[in-house]
């Protein structure tokens, strides 16, 4: 039989929440049963997802899923589809993890060849679609009600589904997944060379913050609320990992309110340096506000910090409290609100039995249900059924 096809714009060796999770789902499928087709890479990352391709025990396929010449852009997505599948045989079924445009594919797919598809909803994309009118929400509708399984990753997205005509029988919860398997650890080195590199110290509080660098991600009030207990005489660093464009902005400000040099913006970290940055804090925090439809659809990265036992404080907004519970695993404030997180960081300050607590609950918490397998059980059989028809 042909295998099942996942049909994304994000795959490793991209960067991110998206291609991670996708990864993982495609590794936990039967070998034989799956294949990856891509969006091509840019010219500069060539070797590399050429390389990482040829590794994959999975096969991936890269076309321009999207195109710079055509409109609208989501036809050559039709037109990679329909040409793959003339040549190596139509998929039994289609998994599509972007509900625009890479579910029009699958929507044509199943109406002009009886192809069942499944949709991946993060949140934001269902949010989208929602605050559209005209044509996008038409096709955002017809994609979800056409699908024969709508996986979501929260009850709010959940909600949004429901809200654009999903069948609420065929949607089905996964929380996703930590991006690290429940039994990794880095080694002491990458630990050691990661303190040294960053001026981490067990004196002081080492505070920890990672997420793409745009404004919804809440981390100037993060910057706000420490230059706050700053003003008190709490020590602290300030590790904040990733990129975006808000970064210089966020710069700006971490000098502005006098804590430019406690503050240390690392970068996109590879993988073993990630999770050594995770072991070397004492405290996650991420307070992401919503944004109108742009909103924090879960957070993988609350998992990935309780997975290395640490507390983590995140926003009432989103599905950011399927994530967080607050009081066992972290703590939950109002997006927004600085005076209000840095009441919440000063908690571990004087309490750090408090911190021990809460990321040892969230660590066991994980282990215990975000396993990969475990996660992702349920949409794999869900698949494999729906593609025997």
């Amino acid at each position: 039989m042909t295998p099942i096809l996942l049909l994304t714009l994000e795959y490793p060796p991209q960067i991110g929440g998206i291609a991670t999770y996708l990864s993982r789902l495609a590794g936990c499928f039967p070998e034989g049963t799956i294949q990856v087709m891509a969006q091509k890479p840019p010219r500069e990352l060539e070797i590399e997802t050429h390389k990482a391709d040829m590794e994959s025990p999975i096969p991936i396929y890269r076309r321009s899923l999207l195109s710079d010449w055509v409109r609208p852009r989501w036809f050559s997505g039709i037109f990679h589809t329909e040409r793959f599948g003339r040549k190596a045989g139509f998929p039994p079924a289609v998994i599509v993890s972007h509900l625009l445009p890479m579910g029009l594919p699958a929507w044509r797919l199943k109406r002009l060849r009886g192809i069942p598809y499944c949709v991946i909803l993060h949140g934001m994309d269902a949010a989208l679609a929602l605050k559209s009118r005209g044509l996008k929400r038409r096709q955002a509708s017809a994609v979800l009600r056409g699908a024969d399984l709508v996986v979501v990753n929260s009850r709010l997205t959940a909600g949004l589904a429901g809200s654009l005509g999903a069948d609420r029988s065929k949607t089905m919860i996964i929380h996703p997944p930590s991006g690290f398997p429940v039994d990794y650890r880095p080694s002491e080195g990458a630990v050691a060379r990661l303190r040294e590199r960053f001026g981490l110290s067990d004196r002081i509080l080492t505070v920890m913050s990672a997420g793409r660098l745009v404004r919804r991600k809440g981390f100037d009030d993060v910057i706000i609320a420490l230059s706050k207990l700053a003003s008190k005489g709490v020590g602290f660093r300030y590790l904040v990992v990733g990129e975006g464009p808000d970064r210089l902005r966020l710069e700006r400000l971490a000098n502005e309110r006098g804590i430019g040099g406690q503050t240390v913006f690392a970068g996109v970290l590879p993988p073993e340096d990630l999770a050594a940055a995770y072991s070397s804090a004492d405290l996650f925090v991420m307070v992401p506000k919503s944004n109108g439809p742009d909103i924090e659809g879960f957070g993988i990265v609350y998992l990935e910090a309780n997975l290395f036992g640490k507390p983590v404080i995140g926003t009432r907004s989103g599905g950011v409290p399927d994530a967080v519970i607050h009081g066992e695993t972290g703590l939950l404030v109002n997006p927004g609100r600085p005076d209000e997180l840095a009441s919440a960081i000063g908690r571990f300050v004087f309490d750090r039995g408090l911190g021990e607590r809460l990321g040892q609950a969230g660590r066991e918490r994980v282990i215990r249900e975000f396993d990969w397998n475990e996660q992702f059980r349920p949409l794999v059989k869900a698949m494999l059924n729906i593609s025997a028809r």
